[in-house]
């Protein structure tokens, strides 16, 4: 699967996402992303996390909580 463009607004999303796994060694919850993009809604975090997942710039891990992986290229 190619990876597709993202958003100016996806890009910050998955831009956090990999800063936080960076700095911190596993993956923000949806909470936290919320809380880091300055949403009042978990469900706004849901639609970005799936666009990024249907894009091609990450993945989940098999039913664990916090199991976002960025995707290589």
């Amino acid at each position: 699967m190619t990876k597709l463009g993202l958003t100016p607004k996806q890009k910050m999303v998955y831009d956090l996402i990999v800063n936080f796994i960076n700095s911190n060694g596993y993956s923000p919850s949806y909470e936290e992303i919320k809380q880091l993009i300055g949403s009042n809604s978990k469900s706004h975090v849901h639609r970005f996390v799936h666009q990024l997942k249907t894009r091609g710039w990450i993945d989940f891990g098999n039913g664990r909580n916090r199991s976002i992986m960025v995707v290589d290229s």
